[in-house]
């Protein structure tokens, strides 16, 4: 009995070894990537806004500088919140840490006026204070914690803003 093998049938072996471990290695890295994008994923801003009610009874946020009839004259921090993640995530609530400790306390917590509130995939929630223009210089981080106890954290950038905001409309 003869057992050898002609090059035409060891090339096509070879090759569908080959194409075998290719698409399976793109597979892999196609079902590794999917899975790191398929979870909760943040946007968390903070900013100085004042607050209106439109006629139809709704209140919305406008930047302090613009000229708007029943605008409030007082200046709130407010901090939006969007989901671009693709999964639910349960907004709980925030609050951050301070530069200098204020009563023995380095981290404050903001009591929520909206709070809890579940945000779907794409979706935007806020959440306001006056408590915090006051004490605004002494913000080391704001935070908001999701329902499993994890942190978002608010940019640097966006928080040297919001302080260059408070110092430019406080004034």
């Amino acid at each position: 009995m003869n057992t050898t093998i002609s090059s035409g049938e060891n090339s096509l072996t070879v090759f569908l070894a080959v194409w075998g471990a290719v698409l399976s290695s793109i597979t892999f890295g196609w079902n590794l990537y999917r899975d790191l994008l398929d979870r909760a994923r943040l946007k968390v801003e903070a900013q100085v806004r004042r607050i209106v009610r439109s006629p139809d009874g709704r209140w919305y946020q406008v930047k302090p500088d613009l000229g708007i009839a029943g605008a409030s004259d007082q200046l709130f921090v407010v901090m939006n919140v969007t989901n671009i993640g693709r999964r639910p995530v349960q907004w709980q609530g925030w609050g951050g840490k301070h530069i200098k400790p204020e009563r023995d306390k380095d981290s404050f917590t903001i009591v929520p006026t909206q709070l809890p509130k579940m945000l779907a995939e794409g979706e935007t929630h806020s959440d306001l204070t006056r408590e915090l223009m006051a004490d605004v210089e002494n913000i080391q981080s704001l935070f908001i914690w999701d329902a499993a106890g994890k942190k978002w954290y608010v940019s640097r950038k966006c928080l040297r803003k919001l302080k260059e905001d408070a110092r430019k409309f406080r004034a």
